[in-house]
């Protein structure tokens, strides 16, 4: 009897045992479930640089400088590289009535698709409810060549008489694009006198998203126009998904925002799926023939193709749409001002020279246009083909620091 007590006594201790084993055992693959679930989760984020650990220990991207990684970047490709930035907004003059359904417009790729409704709303984004920007007011005086924090006396475009000397830039210019591997366009636009030169700037390069800037300022001159509200609203579809560069791919289909928000993610962190809702909007086809009139060479078609002088002719629209309009075109012009990327054309400059530009990235291409604010404001348009990504980097902001030095030392 005290035997089979023994053995029972016996077997409920081995159970208790065996049965607290397993649960601890149970809990202990729960908690390393989850461990593994929330280090694959920081992963795809970092990976996706929706969260940036660099970022945490500098004061904005506004002021970085470092080299982007060679991904491809744009309307047809893609890329990489998110960063968070809330430039401020201005007050714009809103349409008395909604903006309607546009007509069928053409993807990136040149396949037809349907336009959608873009109800007026009255909520406001975050970025309406921002502060007014510090705008440029006024028309400037012609011959006004003052360099200003805000570069509110910007001369009227071609106003200042030449000085005969554009020669000797272009010159330089020539020298030194030739002792870079690889192909380099470079176009130079003295907004001052109106003066030009280009170098391989009419053959065709990748636009990557280059092709990004002439839709914005398209955009935005129909808003000064009336004819679109910033505040109307676009819908995220299924159609605009585009991975690489920007944060609305990571947001269910049907997410909703105004065209000032999404025009801004498309500016600042060139936002792929951003600027396909863009494209909606206006229509590739409106688009074309904005480039078009402006006496663009390079048809901006299925290859995604264009070339510096087409962009440069978009650079000077714009900063003669800045004087005419500077309250609208001033905040296009704050996004520009604002970009994830600073590792170009403004890479080599002093802080306090402005620079509204937008890049483009291909594995093999590196491309920058924008307008320098300096003493003598100029546009810079620059493409690449067959680069090395990093060196084509550093190339064009030693190309567009030689430039500012030599028009800076003009008396």
């Amino acid at each position: 009897m005290q035997q089979k007590k023994s053995n029972r006594a016996y077997h409920g201790t081995s159970a208790h045992f065996r049965t607290t084993t397993q649960r601890r055992r149970k809990t202990a693959r729960r908690i390393l479930s989850i461990v593994l679930l929330a280090a694959v989760v920081l992963l795809v984020l970092l990976l996706t640089r929706i969260i940036r650990p660099a970022d945490w220990f500098r004061p904005s991207p506004a002021s970085s400088s470092g080299i982007s990684p060679p991904d491809t970047q744009g309307p047809g490709a893609t890329a990489s590289g998110t960063a968070s930035l809330s430039p401020t907004a201005v007050a714009l003059p809103t349409p008395s009535s909604a903006v309607s359904t546009s007509p069928p417009a053409s993807d990136p790729s040149g396949n037809a698709s349907p336009s959608p409704t873009v109800p007026a709303t009255t909520e406001k984004s975050p970025d309406a409810a921002a502060a007014a920007t510090q705008a440029p007011s006024g028309t400037p005086s012609p011959g006004t060549s003052q360099r200003t924090p805000g570069h509110e006396n910007m001369p009227v475009f071609g106003s200042v008489a030449s000085k005969g000397n554009l020669g000797d830039l272009e010159k330089k210019v020539r020298t030194l694009v030739g002792t870079f591997p690889g192909t380099y366009g470079v176009t130079f636009v003295n907004l001052s006198t109106g003066e030009r030169f280009g170098v391989n700037d009419t053959q065709e390069y990748i636009a990557a998203s280059t092709s990004k800037f002439p839709m914005n300022v398209l955009l935005w001159k129909r808003i000064a126009a009336g004819e679109i509200d910033p505040e109307s609203t676009l819908v995220y579809l299924k159609e605009d998904f585009e991975s690489g560069t920007g944060i609305i791919q990571n947001q269910p289909f049907g997410t909703e925002y105004s065209v000032r928000t999404t025009s801004r993610y498309s500016v600042i962190h060139s936002d792929n799926c951003g600027i396909n809702m863009i494209i909606r909007l206006l229509s590739i086809e409106d688009i074309r023939q904005y480039l078009r009139e402006l006496g663009g060479v390079v048809e901006y078609g299925k290859t995604h193709r264009s070339c510096p002088a087409d962009m440069a002719n978009v650079a000077v629209d714009l900063y003669r749409f800045y004087e005419e309009n500077p309250a609208v075109a001033g905040e296009l012009i704050d996004f520009l001002e604002h970009t994830d990327w600073n590792d170009r054309i403004n890479g080599l400059l002093p802080k306090d020279v402005r620079v509204a530009h937008k890049i483009g990235n291909q594995t093999r291409t590196a491309n920058d246009v924008g307008i320098v604010f300096a003493h003598q404001p100029y546009v810079l348009s620059i493409m690449t083909d067959k680069v090395d990504f990093d060196a084509a980097c550093r190339n064009i902001a030693k190309l567009s620091k030689m430039i500012y030095e030599h028009l800076e030392a003009q008396p």
